[in-house]
């Protein structure tokens, strides 16, 4: 069953036997979330589903993690996660050394595993200079940009008021036979009418008096310009913040724009790590607001496509960008509008449509692109076919499933053929497990399930209804004794 509300898909699962509700919207930004964090990931989940921390699959380089030459268990401590795949093999020996050059597949908690993964990917190798010298010409040019983006009319004004200005000093320096600062000070008072009279231009001299007038007008035109245009920028800088834009200060956050049903959920996730958060909404309703100024992240009231709201966003420091938006094109265009003001920014979108997603990732090198569809659809497959089913990842051109469960004494008699342990939930302690006979009576269980035996014929979907029923006899066995 497909059901947004998780505290009602909760009750139902509890009051309907064999019934499972799937959030879309939940289930997906997990994904999102994790590839928020860490842009080598390319599948997040909760596990234990609700509750349990965020979980993903990621990308490692043997070399470029440090990891060629040693064994799997101390790759493993220093990944903080489990190898699942070395160069796409998932039965490789424990005591075999870890290849140079090897693509390892890496699963575990995304606050331990994140920090054995580069801070970005999908761009190119790039030497820190260039980096470096990439960010000073665009912040050059960005603020060049932002220069003529000034007032047309009061920058004439001002340009005129100073000419004017040096024009009347240097004459009255003549005219007066003093030196440069007391002619200062004399256009000074004279431009501002302060008028003190302790020096005055000579009435013989007619053309000094005219000049002087001159200089009076200009001054009362320039400062109630000056006036004008300070009383607007301020109006503008106080509606500004009472609809809740302000130009972020913050370094290393994330920047989700748009907080629906996937956003709130994204939200939640990215909140329980240490990086901060922007969140960008075009509508903000209130319990939105109250959470942004309990838990402390910054929220700006604004659409994201606009090129005055990316600015406010300081994309030049940022972690990440998350576009989650329900229009596939307006996150395309939040995706373009962040990578001009920072090309090495990471970048997820949330695309509805598969194909269009992955003509993205083609077309604007925007790797991390993932469709809800593509993420939820082999979840309801899965479960279609047997319990806890989380749906399916591939790497190297194989497909496994994802599933949970709960471990009873007939659950090693049920496996499919390959299945791998991944991670078990004691008492409410999340633990990454190499082996079943690690499993105890009552835990929760996470396993990878090779999809090749059932395609292959080697395994049949009525063998594994055959091995269901088996194990929902054995638990009513168990319960009876």
């Amino acid at each position: 069953m497909r059901q947004f509300n998780r505290t009602l898909a909760a009750k139902i699962e509890q009051n309907l036997p064999d019934c499972s509700v799937l959030s879309l919207a939940w289930h997906s930004a997990a994904t999102y979330a994790a590839v928020a964090l860490d842009p080598s990931c390319f599948r997040g989940l909760q596990f234990p589903e609700t509750d349990g921390p965020l979980t993903g699959f990621v990308l490692r380089d043997a070399q470029s993690s440090d990891l060629a030459g040693r064994l799997r268990a101390d790759a493993e401590r220093r990944l903080g996660g489990r190898i699942v795949a070395i160069d796409g093999k998932i039965d490789f020996d424990p005591a075999q050394l870890i290849p140079r050059g090897a693509q390892l597949i890496v699963y575990g908690p995304i606050d331990r595993v994140r920090e054995s993964g580069p801070r970005q990917t999908g761009h190119g190798p790039h030497t820190l200079h260039r980096r470096i010298g990439r960010r000073l010409l665009h912040r050059l040019l960005h603020r060049e940009w932002r220069l003529r983006r000034t007032d047309p009319i009061f920058g004439t004004f001002l340009a005129i008021a100073v000419s004017v200005y040096l024009l009347g000093t240097w004459y009255f320096r003549h005219a007066l036979k003093v030196d440069w600062l007391t002619a200062a000070y004399f256009v000074t008072t004279t431009m501002t009418t302060t008028g003190y009279g302790d020096i005055m231009p000579s009435h013989d001299h007619p053309i000094d008096v005219l000049v002087a007038m001159m200089l009076m007008l200009c001054g009362i035109i320039s400062i109630g310009i000056f006036t004008a245009f300070v009383a607007s920028r301020l109006t503008r800088a106080q509606w500004v913040r009472m609809q809740g834009l302000r130009r972020v200060r913050r370094h290393g956050h994330i920047v989700v724009c748009g907080a629906g049903s996937i956003g709130s959920g994204v939200i939640d996730l990215l909140l329980a790590f240490d990086r901060p958060l922007v969140v960008v909404e075009v509508k903000p309703d209130t319990v939105l607001v109250e959470q942004a100024r309990k838990r402390g992240f910054d929220l700006l009231t604004g659409d994201a496509s606009r090129d005055d709201t990316l600015d406010m966003c300081n994309l030049a420091a940022a972690h990440s960008l998350v576009a989650l938006t329900n229009v596939d094109t307006l996150n395309l265009e939040i995706a373009l509008g962040a990578r001009a003001r920072n090309p090495d920014l990471p970048i997820v979108l949330r695309i509805a449509e598969a194909a269009f997603a992955a003509s993205i990732a083609a077309h604007f090198d925007l790797k991390t692109t993932f469709s809800v569809a593509a993420l939820a659809s082999p979840v309801f497959a899965s479960l279609s076919r047997f319990d806890g089913g989380l749906g399916r990842i591939s790497f190297d051109g194989q497909e496994f499933a994802i599933g949970e469960g709960v471990f009873t004494e007939h659950y090693r008699s049920i496996m499919p053929e390959g299945a791998l342990p991944l991670a078990v939930s004691r008492d409410g302690d999340f633990a990454l497990i190499q082996r079943f006979d690690e499993l105890r009576v009552g835990d929760q269980a996470l396993l990878l399930v090779p999809l090749a035996p059932f395609y292959e014929g080697r395994d049949s979907l009525a063998a594994a209804a055959d091995r269901r029923a088996y194990r929902r006899a054995g638990e009513l066995s168990g319960a009876a004794k």
